[in-house]
């Protein structure tokens, strides 16, 4: 038996499928901090350098802000911040940044992950805050040979918070593609 389609047929097949595939083509490229609301980039602009002093036969460590910044309650307030950019919410976006993984596949592909702006977040103190943390569902799974490789994320970004034992985030993203960030 042979299928023999109209042009129009084929015209309006060819338009479903490029509507289809185009659902998640255009992905707007955000930075880390166009994820942060003003006030919460202003604070963190503020904070003084990390001591990273101390350690064996140092003495006691220094403490991690001077006490100055310590009683900022802006800064403070900053550093556990949920507050988040409402425009962004259902809006297809691609991010840069490095995975937390959560939940793995049986193949032990990466299903579920934190998706952080620096290598070592969530593993080190200071943590990033909850507005500088995303949640990444990725149910096709990835494949993570290190935990030190950036990767991209695109996909629908919503504020949402989502916690567990490893952090607090303030964002999710439901992944339509993840891949190693290329320069």
């Amino acid at each position: 038996m042979k299928c023999i389609a109209t042009l129009s047929q084929r015209s309006l097949l060819l338009t479903v499928c490029l509507m289809g595939s185009s659902a998640y083509a255009d992905f707007k490229a955000l930075d880390w901090v166009a994820l942060l609301p003003a006030a919460d980039y202003q604070a963190l602009l503020s904070a003084p350098p990390i001591q990273h002093t101390g350690g064996d036969g140092a003495g006691a460590p220094a403490p991690l802000l001077n006490s100055a910044a310590a009683l900022d309650t802006t800064l403070d307030e900053a550093m556990y911040s949920t507050k988040v950019r409402t425009e962004f919410n259902g809006q297809d976006i691609s991010l840069p940044g490095f995975v937390v993984p959560l939940e793995y596949d049986e193949n032990q592909n990466v299903t579920e992950f934190f998706l952080v702006p620096y290598f070592g977040a969530c593993i080190h103190v200071p943590p990033p805050p909850p507005n500088q943390i995303v949640y990444v569902s990725y149910p096709e799974g990835l494949a993570v040979e290190s935990i030190q490789e950036p990767f991209v994320v695109e996909g629908r970004l919503n504020t949402a918070i989502t916690s567990n034992d490893t952090a607090l985030s303030a964002y999710s993203i439901e992944a339509a593609n993840v891949k190693l960030y290329e320069e």
